[in-house]
């Protein structure tokens, strides 16, 4: 069956992608996200091992998941949707479909069957759009500098691992080296037309500020009442034993009349806490409401600074804490999020810029779904109301 695309507005930053290839950057670049490609989103697959405090944490070496994206039974190389009469095939969509619905999950997120298939729509949504601009990227003649290729291809490499790694991504993956240039060629390329569409343009501080003068008063630029604390916990749940309860309180007893004769509290915390915070004296450091275990909360916010509490209890256990400081609610300053709110409104300008771009490439483009797996979710139904009888 073919059937045209009704490309939605594509937001190119909706989904979590990770760039190890062309576009190397922090997550708070404060800039649209580049589309993933198969090489991408192979390469993003594992988290960076943990590293102890202190030692510099060097470039991960990358798990290579040898299961293809593309589920039993379809061709990875079929096209499921063209592009001006360039194919889209399905490696590349189910790729981009399997990374974003597994960080999906790890993230706590349970996607019921409306929700998985409203994704692999996205998913083609965002390599159809990603498409259009690498297209338009080739009309306009911009290209990437060979140097430039080399220097990501070379990061790219030092992100696999080592030479046995990058051998086994090749292997596993099914490209070859000519391969993974065109991706980060091609990657480069976009991103050249990206910067392109919004160079020369930027937020003023007029702007800017004549938005937070409009939306101050709503509370968007609000710091919620705070409470700077040290605290001493002793580990207990009601499942233990009385006497491992016992001991516990008896224990945080003893903190308590120790701190409140005037001991120092943070000497205390590390002698006596169980609580991962035990090693820096207890501080918790400033802590909004509604973060807290209701009690903890409730104990730490009617405190007067410098009171120490007696002991209470919470689901962790027996607790003793300092109060240090309050904090009323306040509005922060425009001088305070002007630079913050500046990036964030340069950002979102960039991101419609592109997005419009999208649409207009779209509307001149033409695009066809040769697959219907990868249809939207029917909308709900909504049920009719019940006929009422018709009274004589």
């Amino acid at each position: 069956m073919v059937r045209p695309l009704a490309l939605r507005t594509v937001t190119l930053a909706t989904l979590p992608f990770l760039s190890l290839v062309a576009c190397g950057g922090s997550d708070g670049d404060a800039k649209p996200a580049p589309t993933a490609t198969p090489v991408q989103a192979a390469a993003a697959s594992a988290p960076a091992p943990s590293q102890p405090a202190g030692r510099p944490v060097p470039a991960p070496e990358i798990k290579i998941e040898t299961a293809s994206p593309v589920p039993s039974g379809i061709e990875s190389k079929a096209t499921v949707a063209t592009v001006n009469g360039r194919p889209i095939v399905a490696e590349r969509v189910y790729t981009v479909y399997q990374m974003n619905k597994s960080m999906l999950q790890q993230r706590g997120r349970q996607l019921s069957e409306s929700d998985d298939q409203a994704l692999k729509t996205e998913s083609l949504e965002v390599v159809v759009a990603d498409e259009l601009l690498y297209q338009a990227a080739l009309a306009k003649g911009i290209k990437a500098a060979p140097g430039e290729v080399d220097a990501s291809f070379k990061q790219f490499k030092s992100r696999v691992g080592s030479e046995e790694a990058y051998a086994q991504f090749l292997a596993s993956s099914g490209f070859t080296e000519a391969d993974v240039r065109h991706e980060i060629e091609r990657n480069l390329q976009t991103d050249a037309y990206r910067k392109s569409l919004v160079a020369g343009r930027a937020v003023s501080e007029e702007q800017a500020k004549k938005y937070y003068d409009a939306n101050a008063a709503t509370g968007m630029f609000n710091v919620p009442e705070q409470v700077h604390v040290q605290s001493i916990l002793l580990k207990a749940t009601e499942n233990d034993s009385e006497s491992v309860r016992a001991e516990a309180r008896k224990r945080a007893e003893e903190a308590a009349k120790r701190a409140a004769a005037g001991e120092d509290f943070g000497a205390l915390a590390k002698q006596y806490s169980q609580d991962p915070t035990a090693s820096r004296g207890g501080d918790l450091g400033l802590v909004p409401r509604g973060v807290m275990f209701p009690k903890f909360e409730e104990v730490a916010f009617s405190g007067k600074p410098g009171s120490v509490s007696p002991v209470f209890e919470t689901p962790k256990g027996f607790n003793v804490i300092k109060v240090l400081e309050k904090k009323p609610e306040s509005t922060r300053s425009y001088e305070d999020v002007k630079n913050a709110l500046m990036a964030e409104m340069r950002r979102v300008l960039e991101q419609d810029i592109v997005q419009s771009k999208v649409q207009e490439l779209a509307a001149a483009a033409k695009i066809t779904v040769l697959d219907h797996s990868f249809a939207p979710p029917a909308p709900a139904v909504a049920q009719a109301p019940p006929t009422q009888p018709v009274k004589p």
